[in-house]
């Protein structure tokens, strides 16, 4: 098993105890409701997982350059701490839960979380063995510049924002709002720029004519 791939697999085993144990909790304490929001957002959660390790494939050539400069670790740390936080907001402290919006903020961010899923599905299937969670180059490495790499340069960065906004809004959490803002925002634009200058090093015209014709992650305007 690569490392990848068993990466996945450790996120969805620790996903699945941790929102285990906080379904478990909302069951003892938590209004009915509530208890639904928790428990459907664990099986969305789950069954993106479950499609993700489906649609996974294996790299076909070695890593031969690799310049990630800790962006993925800054990524990921940034979106825990947004969910963590939304997440006890929702269940426990009420800090800066939108109840007066509340359940139609809910409804929208479950309906953020679907758009999330079609961006990075077309991302995911269109990279096939090229998808990588660190900035890095394959041995015969080409750009994806069809299908959703058509308009966007970046979808699985969109993807990643919309993740962090779904689950602020599933959570009714304000303060996550501000999270994404002030952590997860940086740290994605921090990546963006680590890569395009990774790209024009390694792909100097063709990326360049890739930038003219092509957004960052909002077709026709960034």
């Amino acid at each position: 098993m690569n490392r990848r791939l068993r990466n996945v697999l450790i996120r969805v085993a620790i996903s699945v105890v941790v929102f285990g144990y906080v379904a478990y909790l909302a069951y003892q304490a938590l209004p009915r409701f509530d208890f639904m929001v928790i428990t459907a957002f664990f099986a969305v959660f789950f069954a993106w997982s479950v499609i993700e390790i489906a649609i996974y494939k294996d790299p076909q050539a070695p890593v031969v350059a690799d310049d990630d400069q800790n962006t993925y670790l800054f990524m990921q740390l940034s979106s825990l701490l947004v969910l963590l936080y939304a997440i006890f907001d929702f269940t426990t402290y009420g800090w800066t839960r939108l109840i007066s919006l509340e359940p139609w903020v809910i409804y929208a961010g479950f309906a953020v979380f679907l758009i999330n899923v079609l961006v990075r599905y077309a991302a995911l299937t269109r990279l096939g063995s090229y998808y990588n969670l660190r900035v890095a180059l394959y041995q015969e490495h080409h750009l994806v510049q069809t299908g959703i790499y058509r308009y966007i340069r970046h979808p699985m960065y969109l993807s990643a924002l919309l993740n962090s906004l779904a689950v602020a809004l599933i959570f009714s959490s304000w303060g996550a709002l501000l999270g994404i803002l002030v952590l997860v925002i940086p740290a994605v634009l921090k990546r963006i720029r680590v890569e395009e200058a990774f790209m024009l090093e390694h792909f100097p015209e063709e990326y360049s004519a890739y930038q003219q014709n092509s957004k960052r992650i909002i077709p026709g305007i960034w």
